[in-house]
């Protein structure tokens, strides 16, 4: 497994760099450090509702409150614009 990792280093360095940005930015800049409920179901709550803000608050970034409240208008269309944004930075 380690011969593995190291043979992939690159790989994980991306990983590492497209994965853990988020848990910063929600950490850091929302202030979320610790989970207010209990359980699991509430908690996985939780956790949506922190990713929704999150995901907003980065979609307001690139394409603007204006063009977002357009796009909530139209759910083709917003499908389509997260779908543009979001995996464009994966490939």
């Amino acid at each position: 497994i380690a011969e593995n990792i190291r043979n992939q280093s690159n790989i994980y360095k991306q990983r590492a760099a497209i994965v853990e940005h988020p848990f910063g930015t929600i950490k850091r800049h929302l202030g979320y450090t610790y989970f207010l409920t209990r359980g699991l179901a509430s908690v996985g709550i939780e956790t949506n509702l922190i990713c929704l803000a999150y995901n907003l608050k980065r979609m307001i970034k690139i394409k603007g409150v204006k063009e977002l409240m357009r796009l909530f208008r139209d759910p083709a269309r917003l499908k389509s614009n997260i779908q543009d944004v979001y995996l464009s930075k994966i490939a």
